[in-house]
């Protein structure tokens, strides 16, 4: 991995007539690449339910103590919404 010079963003390996260089993301900026290590791109990010966030608008019931029925609820409201997010 390596950053641009001029403006210290992630440099992106690329081809320019058939050879390769590194391309700075943000300015432009080109270096070209000798016989040094190879470079690729890899795009894999995967997110497991636990990293996403739910947002819950509406009157907000803090200072009262909700019944373990309506827990129950809520949970399995939470549960089916992420079932169906990882079902799309």
């Amino acid at each position: 991995m390596e950053f641009c010079e001029k403006c210290g963003a992630l440099m992106i390996p690329e081809k320019k007539d058939g050879k390769p260089v590194l391309r700075c993301r943000e300015c432009g900026y080109e270096k070209k690449v000798g016989r040094s290590p190879q470079y690729k791109v890899e795009y894999r990010i995967k997110h497991s339910p636990k990293e996403k966030i739910v947002v819950v608008e509406g009157d907000s019931q803090r200072n009262e103590e909700i019944s373990e029925d309506e827990r129950r609820e809520r949970r399995k409201a939470i549960l089916e919404f992420y079932d169906s997010e990882d079902s799309d």
